[in-house]
């Protein structure tokens, strides 16, 4: 877990590092920053940051701590902007080439504060979007569900990294979002909590209030696999929800399967699958977190497969990365030979606390 956590750690803080300096070096050659102070204080700012967020995501892993709360939201809401900042950085010095190449003179100096001005304007409106949940509507066409579901609300809801950003209130929220569409069957695709710890009994009380004809059914996620106390966790979601992981239980004439979440290749998620108990031609819905290898599933006869773990990128541009990487399974509804996979944004949010580009959702499954 140490190697992991370092193998994702050096790369990162490296692009932090890079970024920090097209920053730092344009703020400077725009004429945002014009005095030696200033110079040392935002270097300092931009020094420190990475070294809190680090710490404050160690720190966070064993022990909940209001203050490391406090400093982790710091960091983390401070990542997107630095991102946008050195986008827009990079943007000023392309239009200073191009202006000094064809012989024009242009103060950059308004330019860059209009970078700053939207970079933060920008921020602030993915932080107050990402708190307001949608719902999310998919009518789909499956003979082999429609006898037993036709008319029947199917909510697909998942990644909602409860803990060191999102609380109790938050979930009181998206509770109250599933129970105005009159849910039939609760389906949480993973990443219920974010990793951290916290109170797990606290924050995940909501679920109890949950008004379901055939209940709640939970399958972890990569976010799950993070946390250091699973014996806390899982004995709590487990009182909660119908908690399957690689396992199966019998609503009707349906079976409904929860496959844990596995970095792995297709093969072995057709291991997964026929472990899981899995019986081809029996009308079947499987929870996959991440949809990676859901045209497996598909292609095996499962009759629906949901998913979430994408976040949709979550915010730009790391929407277009995350669509290069998982195509037509990013976000929506892929059919193949009458089977369906419908992958959720998800309605929560991982490290930074905010949606740009992307928007939270519960998704409503009605099947004809």
């Amino acid at each position: 877990m140490k190697f992991g956590f370092l193998l994702f750690a050096l790369p990162f803080l490296l692009l932090i590092a890079l970024a920090s300096m097209v920053v730092l070096n344009s703020g400077v050659a725009f004429g945002i920053i014009r005095t030696v102070s200033v110079k040392k204080i935002v270097t300092w700012v931009l020094v420190l940051m990475p070294i809190v967020l680090v710490l404050t995501m160690m720190i966070g892993a064993r022990v909940y701590s209001g203050i490391n709360t406090f400093f982790y939201l710091i960091t983390v809401t401070w990542l997107p902007l630095l991102l946008y900042l050195c986008m827009g950085a990079l943007l000023l010095y392309l239009i200073q080439i191009i202006t000094v190449a064809t012989g024009h003179h242009l103060t950059m100096y308004p330019l860059a504060l209009g970078v700053i001005f939207i970079s933060l304007g920008a921020v602030t409106f993915g932080i107050i979007n990402a708190t307001m949940p949608r719902i999310v509507n998919y009518t789909i066409s499956s003979p082999a569900l429609a006898p037993d579901w036709s008319g029947k609300n199917i909510i697909l809801v998942s990644d909602t990294h409860l803990g060191i950003v999102r609380s109790r209130s938050f979930m009181e929220k998206v509770v109250a979002k599933i129970n105005s569409v009159k849910p039939d069957l609760v389906l949480v695709a993973g990443d219920i909590i974010d990793g951290p710890v916290f109170n797990y009994a606290e924050g995940l009380s909501p679920l109890k209030k949950i008004r379901s004809t055939y209940g709640v059914i939970y399958t972890p996620g990569n976010h799950e696999g993070y946390n250091s106390e699973p014996e806390k966790f899982y004995p709590i979601v487990k009182s909660l929800t119908t908690t399957l992981i690689d396992e199966r239980t019998r609503i009707g004439n349906t079976d409904i399967i929860g496959l844990n979440y596995q970095m792995q290749n297709a093969s072995a998620t057709q291991t997964q699958l026929a472990g899981s108990g899995f019986t081809p031609g029996t009308p079947t819905i499987a929870l996959l977190h991440d949809p990676k290898n859901a045209r497996t599933l598909l292609d095996a006869g499962v009759s629906l497969v949901v998913s979430g773990h994408t976040h949709c990128g979550q915010f730009f541009p790391l929407n277009l990365l995350v669509k290069k990487i998982y195509k037509e399974y990013t976000y929506g509804v892929t059919t193949i030979n009458g089977n369906t996979a419908i992958t959720t944004c998800g309605v929560g949010t991982a490290m930074s606390p905010l949606r740009i580009g992307t928007n939270p959702e519960i998704v409503v499954i009605r099947i004809q």
